[in-house]
């Protein structure tokens, strides 16, 4: 995927030729004229890099700059403030707007197109460095507690069959993966007494567990390469009838990925110990997966797949315990 860039000037023959200057080297470009158009156009086409010129009356780029980092969504962005002539105190205004660089009046666009690159391929390093430390941490909430042990690993396994038997392309796949192993990261807000609990939840923990796709999403929003499977991690405990969290979205509202997601999630729960029951065998696990379809929360669609991927196909394995106290966590 190529990468996007976000170039902020008014209207001249100077930025136009910038433009297809940035576009005949494989990059995305998008204009923006002043200050509200460029944070609408960085909200909705969150851009890998955003060039910032200072152009009075038309754009205050530090101001810009500053709104601009203020979204959490923006924290990872770097951003170029350009000014023909910077003084001293515009480079110490920039750093305190959040700017990642400060540009004067670059000798060539070729010299200009260098610092481009070298931006950009830091962003992808801190981006994927992120995003390992966030894997980490996922991989960090299973490591400590015994109940847990392989839990969003398995539910992959059985996620990727199932979006695979519906069609699912192979880069929506990794997706789906990445979305399994991080889908409870919001958990490492929830405190283990909870998480472990070996009988039902109160209303008040029951509501501090609900919080945890929310706060998974929040945890992730940062990182550009993960910011396809948001609407999975915040919605995997949605239901069909409306009757979930943490948005109560309604059948086809709720992501396709997100539902089988939560078909494989609640799966392994039923097949694996908990503190208070043993596991059940796959046969009853399938036969309470179509007993809540019918009630209305699940895909009834994806519950009869996935039927026929454990019956008729390889069965899934029956390892360890599950993390979940109640599947519903």
């Amino acid at each position: 995927m190529n990468s996007a860039i976000l170039l902020v000037d008014v209207a001249s023959a100077s930025r136009d030729s910038w433009k297809l200057f940035l576009q005949s080297h494989n990059y995305e470009v998008f204009t923006a004229e002043d200050g509200e158009s460029a944070l609408r156009e960085c909200l909705e086409l969150q851009p890998d890099l955003v060039l910032l010129y200072d152009a009075p009356p038309d754009v205050d780029a530090f101001d810009v700059c500053r709104r601009m980092k203020g979204n959490p969504l923006n924290h990872e962005l770097p951003i170029v403030l350009i000014k023909s002539s910077p003084q001293p105190a515009d480079v110490a205004r920039g750093q305190e707007a959040g700017a990642a660089d400060f540009w004067g009046t670059c000798s060539s666009l070729l010299e200009a197109l260098s610092r481009v690159q070298s931006l950009l391929r830091l962003k992808t390093y801190i981006d994927e460095q992120a995003k390992a430390v966030v894997l980490s941490l996922a991989r960090s909430i299973e490591a400590r507690h015994p109940l847990m042990n392989g839990h969003s690993d398995r539910i992959a396994k059985y996620a990727v069959q199932l979006g695979s038997s519906v069609g699912l392309p192979e880069e929506e796949l990794q997706e789906l993966r990445i979305a399994c192993l991080l889908h409870d990261v919001g958990k490492v807000a929830v405190p283990d007494e909870i998480i472990l609990k070996p009988a039902a939840l109160n209303a008040e923990e029951t509501e501090i567990v609900r919080q945890h796709p929310a706060i998974g999403e929040s945890i992730c929003a940062p990182l550009k390469s993960l910011r396809r499977i948001l609407p999975v991690i915040r919605h995997h405990h949605e239901r069909m009838d409306g009757s979930g969290y943490p948005d109560g979205l309604c059948a086809y509202e709720i992501p396709l990925m997100a539902r089988i997601l939560q078909i494989a999630d609640i799966y392994d729960a039923l097949i694996t110990d908990r503190p208070y029951r043993d596991a059940l065998s796959s046969e009853e696990a399938l036969e309470t997966l179509n007993r809540e379809a019918g009630y209305g929360w699940l895909d009834d669609s994806l519950v009869v797949k996935f039927s026929q991927i454990c019956r008729y196909g390889e069965y899934l394995p029956v390892i360890g315990r599950s993390m979940l106290a109640s599947y519903y966590a």
